[in-house]
């Protein structure tokens, strides 16, 4: 079986899971569902990159799986397990961890932004007809008042190519004609159905590989060019709206009890929006959760056993740590790593 760019990094997520999350866990990374657990599983197995970047449709989704499981490559038992045969099929480095997910669709809406602007300011500069190659709403909007806001477009335009011309020589040469034909000017770029055929490349692939290239791109753009600068204002939280608030009560002086009963949360919730923060918030206050020595010792047993699995972690504890602390633990080990 051929060994496409979607195959590797469903098999490198597999192999990121350590035998211990079942298909649907994966599917939900994948999906970018927002649920505790969900968010849980990418931070604590490195699969933050991936995170929403793989929205596939259920039936396809089982139909990859089928398919590796029939090369050989893979195990569906309770968890996903991928056998020695597909060990082999895997290399480094993992594509997995190019995509960007954990920028929360940062690469993606500056696309969006990027390729609509474009278009439109070579099309008024040569007062030619164009349907819009985005078709976002909110993105058309931020394109016409950007718009009002270039006098001078064709100086705007050279420059844009300029940065484009020094990204893309850095560059291979796919990767910078996944990019150039996606581009619209005058003549409308080519859609990943279009591009898929003449690549020769499933659309899948095709549509994973512009990503990792786009965000390759993004690395190489001069930090104060005007590329970059269309994107400021593009949130990349990962923290969720609900936590998010939560986070800034707690900032503010509140304690837990008086969050949870102002906001009328239930205590799940509460420890679920805290084990986000301990997750992604750079300074988190653990010691008013659990002692010193029980995080280490969290960490410690974490290490030796190798795994993420909240009941094999309690099970092997001295001391009475409950799995709220247990999340918490292991969400500031993985920060602090």
């Amino acid at each position: 079986m051929e060994r496409t760019v979607l195959r590797q990094v469903v098999m490198e997520a597999i192999i990121r899971l350590r035998n211990e999350r079942t298909d649907r866990s994966l599917f939900h990374i994948f999906q970018g569902k927002r649920s505790a657990t969900s968010l849980q599983d990418a931070h604590f197995y490195g699969l933050e990159s991936v995170f929403g970047m793989l929205p596939l449709k259920k039936e396809r989704f089982e139909q990859v799986l089928r398919e590796l499981e029939q090369a050989g490559w893979i195990r569906q038992e309770q968890t996903l397990i991928v056998t020695e045969s597909g060990q082999r099929q895997v290399s480094s480095p993992f594509l997995v961890d190019e995509l960007g997910g954990e920028l929360r669709g940062y690469p993606i809406l500056l696309w969006k932004r990027v390729s609509l602007l474009i278009q439109t300011i070579i099309c008024l500069e040569q007062q030619t007809f164009f349907v819009p190659v985005q078709q976002d709403s909110g993105v058309k909007e931020w394109v016409r008042k950007q718009v009002k806001q270039l006098p001078k477009r064709a100086i705007w335009m050279r420059e844009i190519h300029q940065e484009l011309e020094i990204a893309f020589s850095q560059l291979t040469e796919r990767e910078a004609t996944l990019i150039s034909y996606r581009l619209s000017g005058q003549k409308t770029g080519l859609s990943f159905p279009q591009l898929s055929e003449r690549l020769g490349t499933d659309l899948l692939s095709l549509q994973l590989e512009f990503v990792m290239a786009w965000r390759k791109c993004l690395r190489v753009l001069p930090e104060a060019g005007l590329i970059l600068s269309l994107g400021t204002d593009i949130d990349q939280t990962r923290m969720t709206q609900s936590a998010k608030k939560t986070w800034e009560m707690l900032k503010q002086g509140y304690s837990v009890q008086q969050i949870a009963e102002r906001r009328r949360l239930k205590k799940s919730t509460m420890e679920d929006h805290l084990v986000e923060m301990a997750m992604y918030a750079p300074v988190f206050p653990i010691d008013q959760f659990l002692s010193a020595e029980a995080y280490e010792e969290v960490v410690i047993v974490s290490d030796h056993l190798g795994t993420f699995s909240l009941k094999r972690i309690k099970q092997e504890l001295t001391q009475e740590i409950d799995y709220f602390q247990i999340r918490v633990a292991l969400a500031r080990k993985v920060v602090n790593r």
